[in-house]
């Protein structure tokens, strides 16, 4: 089965969105037109900082597509006037910078291994304002895709221009494009979960339930008490930071061998002098008191926050019914070979799907993929073919009792992987892209004891 595609729509300009567009622009006699809409005022997508935070609006609990916040769910920041981001003021990166970027374009020497957010923003813009890119001239800002859908053999989306300081109201257009790349990420919907009492407390008591996207400084929680919900990487660094502000920090996490885990994660950059308490899942809560599984209690703290992850949520995509059932429910997102394109249509690919992975590259990997697949060099199977495929995937996921979405280390295979399927289709290798080489693969693979040696956590 050959896609052959010109005009491409990219629906997103964060570091997925530039990727693919990247890509597209420099393939060699590149036969596509590219556009690539982006909501925000700016380039960057989750990189770009908001110091305000209070301008987010979400459910509590919100916990499927059905009671999430799809519209409206976010207002402008007043300072930088972009939408916020989960970005926090003193974040660094968890991966090492050789690691982390984009393949053949280097973070600046003088940038430390472990880049903070704004060294990580502005490389970001670099790749974007690098000439040999060809990026400028691509970019539709502010303009938000209401929803899209296929008709006559093409993609109808319906855009809308926000209004910004050029524009003084908001105006409808509608766009139609061969193939296109979703590249928005999955942290805008934040996942908060049902908990008895929660809802509740959330209705009375304004501002006590908050999600972890809202966080932004540790001194905002000066003197108070405050129970971080979750103990992945946000949730533990949170926590960190809190140690050194907050009266009391705690910390909830779901599965009891988290606890485990937490002492390596947590490391050295705690404050011993005041460490974060450690509780088992949340059972309920109430105006006075949060009860946990495993019978203890604490009195309500002054802030509760929950570093619980986010929904798949494409809001564009649930405005079809047909593409929400079938393709993203808020719960995960389906039927996509290769983690990448819709098997019922191929000219729709979601970039971002995996966890666990190294992003960078991999965006990079997937669209020279999507590149090659677009012009008709790289053949398909045939869509029941890769519905089959994808389903025998998700039986070995369960049979394993693996998660589907994480790739750790195995990105490294599926990053090969997309290599010889390009090659088999052409003998020019994609710009920049070959087989992911031995020394990258061992840096990735020791990340955490670098980490710790550097940072302490």
């Amino acid at each position: 089965m050959k896609v052959v595609a010109k005009r491409v729509g990219v629906i997103g300009a964060g570091p997925a969105g530039l990727a693919v567009a990247r890509v597209l622009a420099t393939e060699p006699d590149s036969p596509f037109t590219v556009t690539v809409l982006e909501r925000s005022n700016d380039v960057g997508g989750i990189w770009n900082y908001t110091p305000d935070s209070s301008v987010c609006h979400y459910n509590v609990p919100q916990d499927s597509a059905q009671n999430a916040v799809t519209r409206g769910y976010d207002e402008r920041s007043t300072i930088t006037g972009g939408f916020p981001t989960p970005i926090y003021n003193d974040l660094h990166t968890n991966l090492p910078k050789d690691v982390m970027q984009f393949p053949g374009f280097p973070f600046p020497e003088d940038v430390p291994d472990f880049p903070d957010r704004q060294q990580v923003q502005l490389y970001v813009h670099r790749y974007y304002d690098c000439p040999e890119h060809r990026l400028h001239g691509l970019m539709q800002l502010n303009s938000e895709v209401e929803s899209v859908e296929w008709a006559d053999g093409e993609w109808v989306c319906s855009v809308r221009r926000l209004a910004d300081d050029n524009c003084s109201s908001d105006c409808l257009e509608t766009l139609r494009f061969d193939a296109l790349a979703v590249c928005t990420g999955r942290v805008s919907h934040p996942y908060i979960p049902h908990v008895p009492g929660l809802h509740e407390l959330a209705e009375r008591r304004p501002g006590v339930v908050v999600h972890a996207k809202e966080y932004r400084r540790a001194t905002d929680y000066s003197g108070q008490t405050v129970l971080v919900v979750g103990g992945a990487s946000s949730g533990s660094d949170i926590s960190r930071q809190l140690s050194y502000t907050a009266q009391q920090v705690h910390l909830s996490v779901r599965n009891s061998s988290m606890h485990d885990k937490l002492e390596p994660v947590l490391g050295a950059g705690v404050n011993k002098d005041n460490p974060p308490r450690r509780h088992s899942q949340i059972r309920s809560v109430d105006e006075e008191s949060v009860y946990f599984v495993d019978g203890s209690s604490i009195a309500l703290p002054d802030h509760i926050i929950y570093a619980t992850g986010y929904l798949p949520v494409y809001p564009f995509l649930q405005n079809n019914t047909q593409l929400a059932n079938s393709l993203a429910d808020g719960r995960s997102v389906k039927d996509l070979y290769k983690f990448l394109l819709y098997t019922q249509n191929p000219t729709l690919a979601i970039f971002g799907v995996p966890s666990k992975v190294v992003p960078f590259p991999l965006f990079e990997y997937q669209a020279a993929f999507l590149a090659r697949v677009l012009r008709g060099s790289v053949e398909l199977p045939t869509c029941e073919d890769m519905q089959r495929e994808w389903d025998s995937t998700v039986l070995k996921a369960k049979e394993s009792s693996s998660q589907l979405y994480e790739m750790g280390m195995r990105q490294i295979d599926y990053q090969n992987n997309l290599v010889d399927m390009i090659m088999e289709g052409s003998i020019r290798p994609p710009s920049r892209l070959g087989y992911v080489s031995e020394e990258w693969a061992q840096r990735r693979k020791h990340t955490f004891e670098l980490r710790m040696k550097i940072l302490g956590y």
